[in-house]
């Protein structure tokens, strides 16, 4: 981000810790705010399992940090199972509000898929506080994905660790320009860590006889989606380690719900009794990379084993479904189905004391000032209404004024001597979609087939969001345009005199119905989309079974005053020619429409004056 600040005031930044894990991403980002007064004005809420005595009070390393906390909030429902989790949301989400009223942050820094998480999101979206989310985008297994795309769905920013998270919120319809690929915060303390004073690190939390890559490091958290199954793998994992007999640092579980019974078969199997063991509840983070950069092996299913593990080449033995999804390095070997302590001693066997080369998948050190610059960037007088990018889709009903001026369209029947069409035609004079039918002989059957064939094109009216504002008919023959009326149209079209037209397809499709002679309607057509555009007089010819014809004068159609100005088809030239349909004798009609052309045709193949020649051609290979 190289945007220049736009927010004209000290941004209020709230960052809501739950635990030790989440802490260790939100520690270098509220460094870096407190370093900058001038900019930022950092407040702190800690709730959660950082509260709790029995996974190791660890709110006070935020007070070694020299941090000053601004709430506390007691909100877990001990119990560890699905019921305490919906309880624990649920108390969050009643002490939440008053907290964020005494703070008012412009914005809220969040981490994660917890579940505490869940609630400080939902609390804040509906407080009208913006959101700020680390780490959304991800895929790990479990119900962490549906609480973290819950989160993202809330949160109105968004900084992610890999290109592939930042193309899954993309692919959730989160605007783009609201999302930071920044890599993860904890990564520029990794990888700036170096091996200071970690033989000493070693034997605080192993004994003075440890050594480096000497060592396991197990953490397994319960997987909530199915508890007895994650809670027996856990067992196994346990009884693999016992077998394997080798020096381990094992991590006491989190909160979630199963984290009771992986504590009980810890307690039964005696593991805080076993030399071979160290059991603990919570290690400082600082203390904790150097204990993962130096050992021989690291087992479980934290995010820490697939993520920071990676960074130092700890080689890892991921158990499970919890982080399946997750992108991983070459350091990590999945035994996705535990089902069998051998399997697992097996995968030890392949695993202890490999080294494997450095990933830089989640980071490469500049997250926190690449966050630090993205917040700086962020406008808070500008409307706080989140935005969705949904691909596009039609919508049959679009109240865009825009759209209905560029989709209005109209229904197009065409009345002809041998066919009858039914067309949708749009504003620029484009055939959407049309009916063909022949014209039938009857009257009843003509009008049967008309209604039918504009129902079914108005039907798919909706299908190409298109709004139909009227309808026009074009028919041969006389007919008074401003009554709707076909008063006579010769006998090309049988039964079609004196017929009101207009009513019944009004009446049918609710909407306004024009109607005129398509010798008129051809020469409308021309002055609006044809050659006749920009002329003010011309004259239209039409054929086809007749002939017709239409005059445009001024700029204005002529009808005549009995709808029959531009009859040119009807022109007698031969008082003693042929019949014409309209009971004349040579009209023009009568000797060069289609019909016409026909009779003669057919006079000359009776009398032998023509023949008719079938050809075939043989086309050789």
């Amino acid at each position: 981000m190289e945007k220049k600040s736009t927010h004209k005031h000290t941004l209020r930044v709230c960052v809501a810790t739950c635990n030790r894990a989440d802490y260790s991403k939100l520690a270098p980002i509220m460094f870096a705010l407190k370093a900058e007064p001038e900019s930022f004005q950092l407040s702190i809420i800690v709730l959660g399992s950082h509260l709790i005595d029995d996974y190791g009070n660890t709110y006070r390393m935020i007070e070694q940090d020299d941090f000053e906390v601004d709430s506390f909030l007691h909100t877990i429902v001990r119990g560890e199972d699905e019921a305490a989790m919906v309880e624990s949301v649920g108390l969050a989400l009643v002490k939440l509000p008053d907290v964020l009223n005494r703070l008012r942050p412009h914005i809220l820094l969040v981490h994660g898929d917890r579940f505490d998480v869940l609630s400080l999101a939902t609390s804040a979206a509906l407080m009208n506080i913006r959101i700020l989310h680390l780490e959304g985008g991800e895929v790990s297994g479990t119900i962490d994905d549906s609480i973290r795309h819950a989160i993202t769905k809330l949160s109105h920013y968004h900084v992610c660790c890999t290109s592939r998270a930042e193309q899954h919120l993309i692919a959730m319809c989160e605007d783009h320009s609201h999302i930071l690929l920044a890599g993860c915060p904890s990564y520029d303390k990794l990888l700036t860590a170096g091996n200071k004073d970690y033989l000493n690190i070693l034997q605080k939390w192993l004994g003075e006889e440890a050594q480096s890559n000497k060592y396991i490091i197990a953490l397994q958290h319960p997987v909530t989606t199915d508890v007895k199954h994650s809670v027996k793998m856990f067992e196994l994992m346990l009884d693999a380690l016992t077998d394997f007999g080798k020096k381990t640092l094992i991590l006491y579980p989190n909160i979630d719900a199963g984290s009771k019974e992986m504590v009980r078969a810890i307690r039964i199997k005696g593991i805080e009794q076993n030399p071979l063991f160290r059991a603990v509840k919570h290690i400082a983070f600082d203390h904790f990379i150097q204990l993962v950069a130096h050992a021989a092996c690291m087992i479980g299913n934290s995010s820490c084993g697939v993520r920071e593990a990676g960074a130092f080449g700890t080689a890892v033995i991921n158990i499970g479904s919890r982080q399946t999804g997750r992108e991983t390095g070459e350091n990590v070997l999945h035994v996705r189905d535990a089902d069998a302590k051998n399997k697992i001693i097996h995968a030890l066997q392949l695993q202890y004391g490999k080294r494997y080369p450095c990933s830089k998948i989640y980071g490469d050190g500049q997250a926190v000032p690449r966050i630090i610059q993205f917040l700086k960037s962020i406008d808070i007088d500008k409307p706080l209404q989140k935005k969705f990018c949904f691909p596009h889709v039609y919508d049959s009903v679009f109240h865009d004024i825009d759209h209905i001026l560029e989709m209005q369209s109209a229904l197009a029947i065409d009345l002809g001597g041998t066919h009858l069409r039914v067309a949708l035609v749009n504003i620029n004079g484009e055939i959407i979609t049309k009916c063909v039918n022949s014209n039938p002989r009857t009257y009843e059957e003509r009008i049967k087939v008309i209604l039918n064939a504009c129902v079914e094109v108005a039907s798919e009216a909706v299908k190409y969001n298109c709004r139909i504002l009227g309808v026009g008919i074009s028919t041969g023959g006389r007919v008074d345009s401003d009554k709707g009326i076909i008063l006579h149209s010769t006998k090309i079209i049988n039964e079609w005199n004196s017929v009101d037209l207009v009513t019944p397809i009004s009446d049918t499709l609710h909407l306004p119905v024009w109607i005129d002679n398509d010798g008129n309607c051809a020469a409308l057509a021309e002055r609006k989309f044809g050659h006749g555009r920009g002329i003010k007089d011309f004259v239209s010819v039409i054929t086809g079974t007749g002939i017709g014809g239409g005059i445009v004068h001024h700029g204005e159609l002529i009808h005549g005053s009995s709808f029959c100005a531009a009859e040119l088809g009807h022109i007698v030239v031969d008082m003693e020619g042929p019949e014409c349909p309209c009971g004349n004798r040579g009209c023009i009609e009568a000797f060069s429409s289609g019909m016409a052309l026909q009779r003669q045709a057919q006079l000359l193949l009776n009398t032998g004056r023509i023949t008719l020649a079938v050809c075939s051609i043989d086309i050789g290979c």
